[in-house]
């Protein structure tokens, strides 16, 4: 009896170890699931960070590509524009017929001729053709006059923050109302004559509306609403003019 209670007693024990050792195998094993499934996980947050690095990197490349893309085709539009300016430069006189010029939110409004003299204002408004001044477009000064009382009688409604138009053959313009004032004849040191920077003025005998010569101009003056190195940008191109430059 003795010995059959011993054996039971040892088989229950080994039992109880084999229970003992397996359930902690299973937890081993549990912990061990955990850490590389906490691994895999790892690893799968890693790659999804690689993957946006390289996600971020792909639309950047493609933002430059685009960007390069954009800049080539003002470059050659621009390029081509200017060719058309120089072109119309070739064999240009006194006289010639330039395109149009109105103001918004006036009456102003008229044909544009090169040159500034009485046969010019007949008919419109001049562009004075020396003394350094430019072409719409180009770098320097178009300084464009009319009489008072005719094509420009209403220049006295021009107002800072409107836009100046100058049309031409080789592309349109526009140009920002900055300021306003009236000079005397002999300040020609106040019509930026040879400047640099591309800017339009339109002038006129003051006061308003006489039919004789006056000592004194109102003056209009007004920077492009767009640029680049080569002068003031048309308006075709200027929605393109970021990338360009």
């Amino acid at each position: 009896m003795k010995r059959r209670y011993a054996r039971r007693l040892a088989a229950l024990c080994v039992a109880v170890i084999l229970a003992v050792a397996f359930g902690a195998a299973a937890v081993v094993q549990t912990l061990r699931l955990r850490d590389v499934e906490q691994s895999l996980a790892e690893l799968e947050r890693q790659l999804a960070a690689r993957q946006q690095q390289m996600d971020d990197l792909q639309r950047q490349l493609d933002d430059l590509r685009a960007a390069e893309t954009a800049a080539e085709a003002y470059r050659a539009a621009r390029s081509e524009q200017l060719a058309g300016l120089e072109s119309f430069k070739d064999g240009l006189s006194d006289g010639d017929e330039l395109g149009r010029v109105w103001v918004e939110g006036t009456d102003v409004d008229c044909t544009l001729y090169w040159g500034d003299a009485g046969s010019q204002f007949s008919n419109g408004a001049g562009a004075h053709s020396a003394d350094g001044c430019v072409l719409p477009g180009e770098n320097g000064t178009v300084f464009i006059g009319a009489h008072t009382n005719t094509f420009f009688f209403d220049l006295q409604s021009a107002e800072i923050g409107s836009i100046i138009h100058l049309e031409t053959p080789w592309g349109d313009y526009s140009y920002q109302i900055t300021e306003t004032r009236v000079i005397e004849e002999t300040e020609i040191d106040l019509c930026r004559w040879g400047a640099a920077e591309p800017s339009c003025i339109l002038y006129t005998c003051y006061p308003f509306g006489v039919t004789y010569a006056t000592p004194n101009r109102y003056l209009v003056y007004a920077d492009p609403v767009a640029a680049d190195d080569s002068g003031a940008v048309p308006d075709a191109l200027a929605g393109q003019l970021s990338a360009g430059t």
